[in-house]
């Protein structure tokens, strides 16, 4: 299986873990080493140790192996004398029980900030997790390192209460790569449809409205039958053109008349309302496909593939002509001459671009060294192994594995060998031989410093040009990944999401179908803030604010 193959059956829960960090001065403790080899001179732990590790695997047999036996892993662990051993989990149904239980390894890889109650904060006052910041000078001065040189950062990592406690995947939401590397799902369309009818890529809502129109009774697939789909809406394509209204499916930040940043929800504001009356009109006129379906994902590959779908919710996977199971190559088997092309966000009425892609500051994958590890007597030598992961050297094993077998350096840029692009059996599985030596995408450990380089020098231009069309825009309106509610607020939202967020999804497609009339949009406002609406903006509003202050 190519690497594409492979990495693109993760990327969608990791869709915004790769960064450029650039490469930092590297371990206080060590000479860099130009091939990562067992030469290095980078100082040992001071005695043979093991740090136990859980992360999320998989339940195919591979899994339980694939970390252990990567040959790039194995050198890190060598070059500094700290052994990993892997707690390879099958799925998050032992999690939290294994928390509840104090029975958790020295360091934990997971979703904290899905899975964990009172997420990363809960995490560290239930003396699970432990502050870094003691570790930095002795044993982390990369972590440290990335905290001097990035404020904005080290804002967002830091807990209300001033710890530092956990790493992940980081990057700069300001840096063009990073934003790129994020940014892989947005609307996508069909180029040689558009050619058909004669028009270029749309941009607001009317050039939407106009080209799907098109769409319907131009007969742009050419078989002479009006069975287009001018734009399949499955899998909640719908939110992507609430860019237009400049708003976000989740609580967002507006200015007031003053300049202030308040937290509203978009689902309680006239501009939703514009959103509506447009998704009315696109609907009565038959130019909406599948918008109410559950079983979304199955239906728009269909529709695609069988070239009657327009548009629809993109990921950059469609776009990989090197992939032989990919959309683009599937529909060619009808439609020889088709071409994909990413649609840039929908801009407001006043030609604002808003960006609706995640692109936020760490992933969600976060990783912490916890309070066993100090049982074990093992936390310092647990902060030093994370830290040589920040450095370039443990960040080049984790990426590119080991120079003179996976990669070679070319004018001073790595370049994987062509060897690593064949396929290999592991496990019962089929994988490429780079997989053997590294994985940036899959591993969920902390490899900074060079994923980027990694992943832009090894993706095609399809991939490169969609992630560059739906990095464009601001996303200063979205809540940012580092604002997260506290226990207490958790709580609070949690007594009013359910029942609020099903009668707004019940609401939706009654107003879009023409069920409930839009004039009776102030009700349905009304019945919002009866369910919770308003005190739901005041909790985020106040995580929002202690996010700031922080």
């Amino acid at each position: 299986m190519k690497y594409n193959q492979i990495r693109m059956k993760t990327v969608a829960i990791l869709m915004i873990a790769v960064f450029c960090v650039l490469a930092f001065a590297g371990c206080a403790k060590e000479n860099q080493s130009s091939d990562g080899s067992s030469s290095s001179s980078v100082e040992k732990w001071k005695e043979d140790v093991t740090v136990t590790w859980w992360l999320m695997g998989g339940t195919e047999e591979y899994a339980q192996t694939y970390w252990s036996e990567m040959k790039g892993l194995q050198r890190l662990q060598d070059n500094i004398g700290i052994h990993i051993d892997f707690k390879v989990a099958t799925s998050y149904d032992a999690y939290l029980p294994m928390m509840a239980a104090r029975n958790y390894p020295d360091v934990v890889t997971a979703s904290n900030l899905q899975f964990y109650p009172g997420r990363l904060d809960g995490m560290f006052n239930d003396g699970v997790s432990v502050d870094l910041t003691p570790y930095m000078d002795e044993y982390m001065p990369n972590f440290k390192q990335i905290i001097e040189d990035y404020p904005d950062l080290a804002k967002d990592i830091r807990l209300d209460s001033g710890e530092y406690t956990f790493v992940s995947t980081f990057y700069d939401i300001h840096n063009e790569a990073d934003r790129v590397l994020a940014s892989t799902a947005g609307l996508a369309i069909r180029q040689d449809w558009l050619d058909t009818v004669g028009r270029e890529i749309p941009t607001d809502m009317q050039e939407w409205y106009e080209v799907l129109s098109l769409f319907k009774s131009a007969d742009p697939n050419g078989n002479g039958q009006q069975d287009e789909e001018p734009i399949c809406m499955a899998s909640s394509c719908w939110k992507y053109f609430l860019t237009a209204y400049g708003i976000d499916d989740d609580p967002s930040v507006q200015f007031d008349q003053d300049d202030n940043p308040v937290v509203v929800y978009g689902y309680m504001t006239d501009a939703y309302k514009e959103f509506l009356a447009e998704m009315n009109r696109w609907y009565q006129e038959g130019l909406i496909y599948n918008m109410f379906e559950k079983t979304s994902l199955e239906a728009m590959s269909q529709q695609v593939n069988s070239n009657l779908a327009g548009a629809w919710k993109g990921n950059v996977a469609h776009f990989d002509e090197t992939d032989e199971d990919s959309m683009i190559r599937t529909l060619r088997e009808k439609a020889p001459d088709a071409e994909f092309a990413a649609c840039p966000w929908p801009e407001t009425a006043d030609g604002y671009q808003w960006n609706f892609s995640e692109i936020t500051s760490f992933a969600t994958e976060t990783t912490v060294i916890t309070s066993a590890a100090v049982d074990h007597d093992v936390d310092e030598a647990a902060a030093y192994l994370l830290d040589y992961m920040l450095s370039e050297e443990g960040s080049t094993l984790l990426t590119w594995g080991i120079e003179g077998e996976s990669y070679e350096e070319v004018n001073g840029e790595k370049k994987l060998l062509d060897s690593m692009q064949e396929t290999i059996s592991f496990h019962g599985k089929n994988i490429q031989k780079i997989n053997q030596y590294s994985d940036p995408i899959t591993i969920k450990l902390p490899n900074f410093g060079q994923v980027s380089e990694f992943v832009l020098a090894n993706q095609n231009q399809s991939y490169i040009d969609a992630s560059t069309t739906w990095s464009k825009g601001d996303i200063s309106y979205k809540m940012q990944a580092a604002c997260q509610l506290n226990v207490e607020q958790k709580l609070e939202a949690d007594t009013i999401e359910d029942t609020m967020k099903n009668y707004i999804t019940k609401m939706r497609q009654r107003f879009i179908t023409g069920l409930e009339p839009l004039t009776n949009y102030d009700t349905y406002i009304e019945q919002v803030k009866l369910l919770g609406g308003d005190q739901y903006v005041e909790i985020w509003q106040r995580a929002y604010d202690g996010w700031r202050n922080r």
